[in-house]
């Protein structure tokens, strides 16, 4: 049988006895207010665990982010600027070819003219792709938009706005050395 109204309620109290205390509130006698607990500590364990569910969330987010990061951003090359480089042997170069070659941060063309060594940028000035050297034209040629240069890097015709950057290069024993100009 399932009892209705309030467990403690003054008609039941007389059934209990005369020595029962009528409560409203609902609290164990003896219990502490929450008031009376650590001084100064607010420890609310909804709060607590709202704490501890976001720093395991951030813990987590955190490790799965940071490697997609390093991923994504690559790392930083540093490069070490030289005056002079030895880059390749003579013989990778014969006459009336050219051969790119990597000079610093920049990649550059030695053109083999007759036993005549020239450098310059292989890297177009207008939108930075590779020239190329033609025999036939006696030209370094651009094939994104047809610009074309003089074997010395400077501006024959097309779109680009500067002539290539020019370096030395000279033939020492069997080795190609590039120098800043």
């Amino acid at each position: 049988m399932a009892q209705t109204g309030n467990f403690k309620s003054p008609a039941r109290m007389d059934t209990l006895g005369a020595g029962a205390e009528v409560s409203s509130s609902g609290t164990v006698p003896g219990g502490k207010p929450r008031e009376t607990g650590l001084k100064g500590v607010d420890f609310e364990r909804r709060g607590f665990l709202h704490k501890v569910v976001g720093g395991v969330g951030a813990v987590v987010a955190a490790s799965t982010l940071y490697p997609v990061v390093k991923f994504i951003v690559p790392p930083v090359k540093e490069i070490k600027q030289v005056k002079e480089l030895t880059v390749g042997k003579a013989s990778e170069v014969p006459a009336g070819s050219g051969k790119i070659y990597q000079f610093n941060e920049d990649k550059v063309i030695v053109v083999n003219k007759g036993g005549a060594l020239t450098a310059v940028s292989a890297v177009c000035t207008h939108l930075g792709c590779l020239v190329r050297w033609e025999e036939a034209d006696n030209q370094l040629f651009c094939p994104c938009h047809g610009a074309k240069y003089k074997q010395t890097g400077e501006i024959i015709s097309g779109p680009q706005p500067k002539p290539l950057k020019q370096y030395k290069a000279r033939i020492d024993g069997d080795s190609i050395i590039i120098s800043k100009a």
